[in-house]
This record gives C-alpha cells, structure tokens and sequence, in this order.
C-alpha cells in the first residue's frame, strides 16, 4: 500500500490525496490508516473500503439496469481468465461479440485460478471462464465443455532417449508409451498452487509415477513454450494445445485415460449480482462458441 502509487494510478498529486483524506477521517472521526511501515488500514479503514466496494458495486447494477430498461445493449463488462486460456480462447469469442455489439466496452481481468474467483466474489468482474469455482454457494457456473489432460513429448527427446523403439516412432503414441516417457525423459513441471500442477500431483501419486523433473516454472506460457522447444515433456489441458500459438507439430500427444484428467470448462457470474442483458449476451456468445464440445 503506497500513497504515491495511488495518487499516480488516480492522475491526482500524493498531496491532493493525502488531503482528501484526511477530510474523510475528519468527517468520519477516526483514523484510517495506521501510518507507519508498512502503511496499513486500520479496522475502521478496512469497514470503509468494504462499504465503498458495494457502494459502487450498487452503481454499477443501477447503471446496467437503467441501460436494461431502455432496452439497449451496451455499457460496460469485466471478463476474468487464467493468462493462457484469456490468450487461446477470448480473441475469437471477443472479436465475434465486439462485431454484434460494439458499443459494449470490455475490460480484462487476467490471473491465476484463484486470483480470477476471488476478483468474481469480490465484485471486480462480472463473468469468468475456467474451471469449476471452489465456492459454488455464491457463484452460478455454466457448463461449456469437457476438457481432457494430455501427456505432450517432442519428437527430439522421443528420438533421443529412444532410437531403436519403433512403437514410439509412428504417428500417435499409446497412453501406456506416454506414461513411460514421463518417467524416462526431462519433465518440465508448474508449482501445485496451480490448476495444472495441482492434477500432476494427485494424478502421479495415483498411478505412483516420479517424474524425472528437470525444470519447475509457475507460469503455463513457460511450460508451453519450454516444451515447444523441445526441452522437456509436459502435461497440460487439451485445449492449451489445440488453440495454442506455439508449434506442436513435431510432438506426440496422447489423452491421459484417468477420470481425473476429466474436467468441466464453465462459464461463471456471481449468483446474487444484477445479470444484465449485456451480461447474458456475452454469456450466449461463449456458449454459442464454445458449447457441447470434447476437448
């Protein structure tokens, strides 16, 4: 927490809003900040930010509902994604809305899994696309697709620690050929606070696999492009392949064959919020675009 990066991102001098407030203390009669190292809110501080986040939370509804009774769609709306899957699945779902509906101006909200459900919770967005949420009492989650994990090997390394296996060498690679590769060749592996490395974990521990782990990142772009180049085998969604810019011409894939690897894909919106008609337009888009498929 920092007043001259507040003041920057507010295009306000640190004085004017050192100023601004203190008048709110002064009007209020209590201190808001503890002003020490680090700067904190207090308690009465932390209550105000609270209300505030509603107050224009409540805004936000009465404007989108005003736009609703004129019967226009427009105004604006925040989507949330995980970085990789914002990159592989929103340009042609973006493109495809903006073309029906441009005068709906759309904000990006990109992070990790939980940094996009906590941002939904909290208000800052008013739709998600991803996974299943943790908290299904507070959010409504729209099934899109089925996605699959897969075991992906460059032909390189395939090449090089198996010269003389012609079962590997064809056009697919078997799950049973796939599972022995994670184990003999370079793994590159993701942190398990991720989605991905979180299923890695549970998945090797069921079918007792120690991957020959050679590389760790936190970062799925990383891990796609890491193996894109041929430095190590990996497993990710389906879909990071299928739409990813990296070429994956010159790997094996193969599905993991685990009901753990069996995922739903969903659209997400806070129950309790105002489901404006851009909302449900948007929501319609994706479904249109992304529905009923097996990936």
């Amino acid at each position: 927490m920092n007043f001259r990066k507040a003041a920057d991102k507010l295009y306000i001098t640190q004085q004017s809003l050192s100023g601004h407030i203190m008048k709110l203390e002064d009007f209020f009669g209590v201190p808001l900040f503890n002003r020490g190292t680090p700067l904190t809110l207090t308690p009465a501080g932390f209550h105000l930010k609270k209300r505030a986040a509603e107050l224009v939370a409540i805004q936000s509804d009465l404007q989108q509902e005003l736009v609703d009774i004129s019967g226009f769609i427009g105004g604006s709306l925040t989507v949330g994604s995980t970085h990789v899957r914002a990159q592989v699945l929103l340009p042609s779902i973006i493109n495809t809305f903006h073309r029906q509906y441009p005068s709906v101006k759309l904000k990006l909200f990109e992070g990790n899994t939980t940094e996009v459900e906590d941002a939904l919770k909290n208000g800052q967005l008013d739709v998600s696309i991803g996974f299943l949420p943790t908290d299904t009492q507070r959010i409504t989650s729209i099934p899109l697709y089925g996605e699959s994990f897969v075991i992906v090997v460059p032909d390189v390394l395939l090449a090089e620690y198996f010269p003389s296996d012609d079962t590997i060498h064809g056009s697919s690679l078997s799950y049973e050929k796939g599972l022995m590769c994670l184990e003999k060749l370079p793994f590159i592996s993701i942190t398990n606070d991720t989605k991905i490395g979180n299923f890695c974990e549970k998945f090797f521990r069921k079918i007792g696999i120690t991957p020959n782990i050679f590389l760790e990142t936190i970062n799925v772009g990383t891990l796609l492009s890491m193996c894109s180049e041929g430095l190590g085998a990996i497993v990710c969604p389906m879909t990071f392949i299928r739409y990813s810019y990296y070429d994956f011409s010159h790997h094996k894939i193969c599905v993991i064959e685990d009901k753990l690897s069996q995922r739903p894909i969903v659209v997400n919106y806070l129950s309790k919020k105002y489901q404006s008609k851009t909302l449900m337009a948007f929501i319609s888009t994706v479904r249109m675009m992304l529905g009923e498929q097996e990936i």
